[in-house]
């Protein structure tokens, strides 16, 4: 597995009422249809000004949940946290502050494919229905081996192969490869 690629930045604006503090994951999976994921949390510190122990906690267990590693998370984590302990000092001042402290994770996991991404391959698989042509009754889906005219309707992937909706739809759960020529789906 490869590591994640991340940039900590942060946004300053000016309150109205209380100040926010907030930390922003924006995860990114390469590779994938996935659109980014925002994960937001309370922003809590010590009089360092580095994380609280509850707000490294909440970040491991968020990191983990979407798959990025123990040994990165806990980089990200250490990162975000003096970059906090250094920006916090460098404001105007703090009560009057909006402070958005944005994590911009990019995975570099090839392989991360999430639930997300095979729905919406689902989706797209559904756009190419259709039913088979005389010329293609004899043929056999090559995923359960069925020829074409048995019924049902089909699907042809990007790459040109055939197959009935159901059959790619059970293959591509597994495997996000075309099940003949194997070029990768998303």
């Amino acid at each position: 597995m490869n590591k994640p690629s991340w940039v900590v930045d942060h946004e300053i604006e000016p309150t109205l009422s209380s100040p926010k503090r907030v930390i922003t994951m924006k995860i990114k999976r390469r590779s994938t249809y996935q659109t980014e994921t925002v994960i937001s949390v309370d922003l809590k510190t010590v009089s360092n000004g580095h994380l609280a122990h509850e707000m490294v906690r909440n970040m491991e267990y968020m990191l983990g949940y979407h798959e990025i590693d123990y040994d990165s998370a806990i980089e990200i984590i250490e990162e975000t946290s003096d970059h906090v302990a250094n920006t916090i000092p460098t404001l105007d001042d703090p009560a009057e502050t909006d402070l958005d402290i944005i994590v911009k994770i990019i995975d570099h996991n090839q392989d991360a494919f999430r639930i997300i991404d095979l729905d919406v391959y689902m989706i797209e698989l559904g756009e190419n229905l259709r039913e088979s042509i005389p010329s293609e009754e004899y043929d056999e889906c090559s995923v359960f081996c069925e020829e074409f005219g048995t019924g049902g309707e089909l699907n042809t992937l990007d790459c040109g192969h055939s197959f009935h909706h159901h059959c790619v739809l059970e293959w591509v759960k597994k495997n996000l490869t075309c099940p003949c020529c194997r070029v990768r789906l998303a």
